[in-house]
């Protein structure tokens, strides 16, 4: 059966399909725009990456808030759409899975965070008896983060 192409065909599609394809068109971009601005030379400061990153944090920050709830809800729609017999079982199953994940996850972390120390400052490792006193100053949208 040949591949036939119409304007409807074309527009029926688009309109199945326009949240995927605005995905990936805004990956795109947003790839490009970030390679674009990487090698234009100029140099950022500190306040302009951080109105820059802004509205990605807040993007991010919405994301983890969402992902319980929807997992949380989803399971249960799909333990609510099974039969009383397997519903038990699988609601069992699924719980001890999550709780098992979520515990893995976190033991995990706590490794890293321990073994790796993000965020320690690099000069601190030369000199461990020595303290910095560092002072900024801050202004009011300093505090969005």
């Amino acid at each position: 059966m040949p591949l036939q192409f119409s304007r409807n065909g074309c527009a029926a599609f688009m309109r199945e399909n326009l949240l995927t394809l605005m995905t990936v068109i805004g990956v795109l971009s947003g790839t490009l725009l970030g390679w674009g601005l990487r090698v234009s030379g100029y140099e950022w400061t500190r306040r302009e990456v951080m109105y820059f990153q802004y509205p990605g944090e807040i993007f991010l920050r919405m994301l983890k808030c969402l992902i319980v709830p929807l997992l949380v809800s989803s399971i249960v729609s799909a333990i609510g759409s099974l039969d009383l017999s397997l519903s038990g079982k699988v609601g069992l199953r699924a719980i001890i899975y999550y709780t098992t994940t979520t515990v893995c996850a976190v033991m995990l972390g706590i490794a890293l965070v321990t073994t790796i120390k993000p965020g320690k400052d690099p000069e601190a490792y030369q000199q461990p008896n020595a303290t910095k006193l560092v002072t900024k100053e801050t202004l009011t949208s300093d505090t969005f983060d």
